[in-house]
């Protein structure tokens, strides 16, 4: 479908066809995070993980199976499995470029560290990498790396239990960060450390002193010349509960160039790259939560949709760079609402409202987030999300344009 035949063709409003689950219960299936595709190059499968269970942090003896469906009839094929997985992040499952029809990059354990390893599932061949993948390069030369056992001991939400922190007592670590390993190799390095990080920051906050810090949410830029990351830590409030802090740095594949984009104390969440040079980001303006577009080392901040995206969501570009896709939580309703946003016009549309059921899914670490992703020729949409008929996690499939148009 060319661009201009979508960009005339007309979205779904609230009242158009309900989303359908693409997998079957009783077992749950997911992808797990939002802004990498679950389809491989031919759009004929998608690869998404199950699981018996969804009432617990998996435990490191639980594995989940590694399942690739097929797109047009829903037949589901466990091709592997791993035991390095959560329900927020699943197991960093991707298409591997160099392979993207039939190879899957994915996270697993070997004892307690985490790793990852590569399967393809037409020649049944697995291989390991030694450090686990947070992000992957467009051109399938590198990953972004990060330490899970660190994760696993500072927000357990996207970690995996039993993963050991090597640096457990020391808050600010010279020796850990954002690693880049050669996907083909193996060979990694470090490119930014904790402990730089913290030195560029507490002179204007010097209250991170005493507050442990650790990186999330790698993503590499469109032409793979620079990635983001959070810095990250948790902030005591006067109730005594805490609430997650961050900053969000850029940086070349050296480590030469670092910004910091979005400084800290502005409750940096959700992002995406909408091109090699432009982020869109989630934080604080002027006090309400908005989605903003910028450029990379500018603070040229520009709010989106501040009548229409209101609050936090799970924001990703269609491969045009002008369609949005983003979520939005509805505690007093327990339900997700999903959004399509176009740039362009400055006009988005709602396309589907999902369940939660349960307080424990909509918010926690057991949630249920849509991570809404697109699909590479922007007719569809993959969310996570509940099947009413059974409450069972399940991989659902959000049309975008009508039946005439396709």
């Amino acid at each position: 479908m060319l661009r201009r035949q979508f960009l005339a063709a007309p979205l779904f409003a609230q009242s158009g066809p309900n989303p359908r689950p693409l997998t079957r219960g009783p077992k749950h299936h997911f992808f797990g995070y939002y802004g990498i595709s679950p389809w491989n190059r031919s759009l004929k499968k998608l690869v998404c993980l199950e699981s018996d269970f969804q009432d617990h942090l998996p435990r490191p003896e639980e594995s989940a199976g590694i399942v690739v469906v097929d797109t047009a009839t829903g037949k589901a094929e466990r091709v592997t499995e791993t035991r390095a997985w959560n329900f927020q992040q699943g197991a960093m499952l991707h298409w591997n470029p160099l392979k993207p029809e039939t190879e899957i990059l994915f996270n697993e354990r070997d004892g307690d560290r985490i790793i990852s390893a590569a399967y393809d599932f037409s020649t049944r061949k697995r291989r390991t990498l030694p450090r686990a993948i947070n992000g992957v390069s467009h051109n399938g030369r590198y990953a972004v790396c990060l330490t899970y056992g660190r994760l696993t001991r500072l927000r357990p939400v996207v970690g995996y239990v039993g993963a050991v922190d090597p640096n457990p007592t020391v808050d600010h670590p010279d020796n850990d960060g954002v690693f880049l390993m050669d996907l083909e190799t193996g060979k990694s390095k470090l490119v930014v450390s904790i402990r730089q990080i913290y030195e560029r920051l507490v002179p204007r906050h010097p209250e991170l002193k005493t507050r442990a810090m650790w990186f999330n949410h790698t993503v590499f830029n469109k032409n793979d010349t620079r990635f983001f990351f959070l810095a990250r830590c948790w902030e005591p409030l006067p109730n005594g509960g805490k609430r997650l802090e961050s900053a969000m740095f850029t940086s070349d594949l050296e480590g030469r160039d670092i910004r910091e984009v979005v400084p800290f104390g502005k409750g940096v969440s959700h992002f995406e790259w909408r091109n090699s040079h432009e982020i869109m980001a989630t934080f604080r303006v002027d006090g309400k939560v908005r989605h903003v577009l910028f450029t990379d080392g500018q603070s040229d901040y520009r709010v989106i949709g501040a009548e229409f995206l209101e609050g936090d969501g799970h924001c990703s570009f269609a491969r045009d760079s002008n369609w949005l896709v983003t979520d939005r939580n509805v505690p007093i309703t327990l339900e997700k609402r999903l959004f399509v946003y176009e740039l362009g016009a400055q006009k988005g549309r709602e396309l589907a409202r999902f369940p939660m059921f349960e307080e424990r899914f909509l918010g926690g670490d057991l949630r249920c987030d849509l991570h809404p992703r697109w699909r590479a020729d922007m007719r569809q949409i993959c969310v996570d999300a509940f099947d009413v008929r059974d409450r069972t996690r399940q991989v659902h499939i959000v049309d975008v344009t009508d039946s005439g148009n396709r």
